[in-house]
């Protein structure tokens, strides 16, 4: 029995050093939302600097799945609406942005969850009249007097106002054909995503670590008539307990708006008012339409772990819930990505260095990792007013060079270099990234045109 205490006690003092360590940490907590900095464009979409600000994005609406009576349910709740809106997409949210669940048991999966989400998200689809909502907010549509204009469409597009022009009254086949442009590349491509996030706690396992770890402190008092020990192996316990952090579990639906040339021509010539005019009957005729829906896409289901313990951390549970959320979500959205290519995003360049290699902003937000592959993208404009896409190139990240651009990064980053830490110390859950960067340097490994800020790169589909 006196050989095994000198190792009970090596095994307790580890756990207290990194429950002190842990203790003694200061830093500044992650904002609620963080800073957007504004910078103003020029006419061609650049910043002073010569950075790309203007491109054409998709639109993204988000929803939540609520689940009332599931631990932290409410908290999750505040997280997401906390969550700022993903900046590679266009913010196409509506007025109405919750589900309540009518799921009565908390499981990651199964057929029985999806069921209940699916008809809860076809309910909610047909009671909100969503994609005729989803298309009402392309066109600005004033719910009183039902006129539309072309504003939004004009902003998002970089259309200047004679080519967003609409008159009802001289409208024809061919201006509705020059329209074609703007609902290929923006209106069919508005998103909505529904989040179903549910709260797991890593309790119960590191609670049965504190109860082992109790027995150790008690037991080494035992035989050495200490209760020094005894109370070192009870704060241990405390420590373990809290140490484990906790997990949150999100599936993510993605549906996309259907815009076809029917779509198109009804709206152009049976629902259209033009800004400042009355026509009760179009106006009738547009809210009672049913031509406009939704396509279900497909779906992604993955997990994001809080490593940071819950007592000792700097951050308020609330913070870390927003910081975790907010990352799963992220992390949804690069699976779907990965998965489905009509929801990839396209990235300009906005910088090529004298060494050949190139700036994009993105990073591990966007799931970029040194085993990302993309390819580069010129748009070209087609005899029919279209636009194309034509590969002119690849790029793979440079090592060392990734940005880390997720939720709170940043904050943890200069928390680290405060204390002393390396960049590789800064992100909690280990990933590899530098969030002092401004973007992600790559290497041109395949050119077959010219490449030069402002074409546009996309990520390869990973087999």
């Amino acid at each position: 029995m006196k050989r095994i205490v000198p190792v009970l006690i090596a095994l307790i003092i580890p756990f207290v050093a990194y429950s002190q360590e842990i203790a003694d940490t200061t830093a500044s907590a992650i904002s609620v939302e963080e800073q957007a900095v504004e910078e103003k464009a020029s006419a061609d979409g650049r910043a002073d600097d010569g950075s790309i600000l203007k491109y054409r994005r998709s639109s993204l609406f988000s929803v939540i799945i609520e689940h009332p009576t599931f631990p932290y349910g409410e908290a999750i709740d505040s997280a997401f609406f906390a969550m700022p809106m993903p900046d590679k997409f266009n913010d196409h949210n509506l007025g109405v942005r919750a589900i309540v669940s009518n799921a009565d048991k908390m499981k990651k999966g199964g057929k029985k969850k999806d069921e209940t989400n699916e008809a809860d998200i076809r309910n909610f689809i047909q009671e909100n009249h969503i994609a005729r909502e989803m298309v009402a907010k392309w066109f600005n549509r004033d719910p009183y007097t039902g006129a539309f204009d072309m504003e939004l469409i004009q902003e998002r597009g970089f259309y200047d106002a004679s080519q967003a022009d609409i008159n009802a009254a001289t409208l024809s086949t061919r201006s509705i054909a020059a329209l074609g442009d703007a609902g290929e590349d923006l209106i069919g491509k508005t998103f909505m995503i529904v989040n179903d996030i549910t709260f797991v706690d890593k309790g119960e396992n590191s609670q049965k670590a504190a109860v082992a770890f109790s027995i150790i402190g008690r037991l080494a008092a035992a035989v050495t008539g200490s209760d020094a020990l005894a109370d070192v192996g009870d704060a241990v316990a405390a420590g373990v307990n809290e140490i484990d952090g906790f997990t949150v579990n999100i599936t993510t639906y993605l549906y996309r708006l259907v815009w076809t040339d029917d779509c198109a021509g009804m709206m152009y010539t049976q629902y259209w008012i033009n800004p400042g005019s009355s026509d009760p009957e179009r106006k009738a005729a547009f809210e009672n339409s049913d031509i406009f829906r939704l396509q279900y896409v497909g779906k992604a289901t993955s997990t994001a772990q809080n490593t940071s313990s819950k007592s000792f951390s700097k951050y308020s549970k609330s913070q870390q819930m927003l910081r975790t959320c907010a990352r799963a979500v992220d992390h949804s959205i690069v699976s779907l990505q990965r998965e489905f290519d009509e929801f990839k995003v396209n990235v300009p360049i906005t910088k090529v260095n004298e060494d050949g290699t190139v700036e994009v902003a993105i990073g591990l937000k966007e799931g970029v990792t040194e085993h990302s592959r993309y390819e580069v993208l010129m748009a070209i404009q087609a005899n029919d007013g279209h636009v194309r896409y034509q590969h002119i190139g690849t790029l793979a990240p440079v090592k060392g060079k990734i940005w880390d651009n997720r939720f709170g990064a940043l904050d943890e980053a200069l928390d680290a270099q405060a204390q002393g830490k390396t960049i590789d110390d800064a992100s909690e859950d280990g990933a590899s990234g530098n969030a002092l960067l401004t973007g992600t340097t790559f290497k041109v490994t395949e050119k077959t045109g010219k490449i030069m800020p402002g074409v546009l790169v996309r990520e390869k589909k990973i087999k």
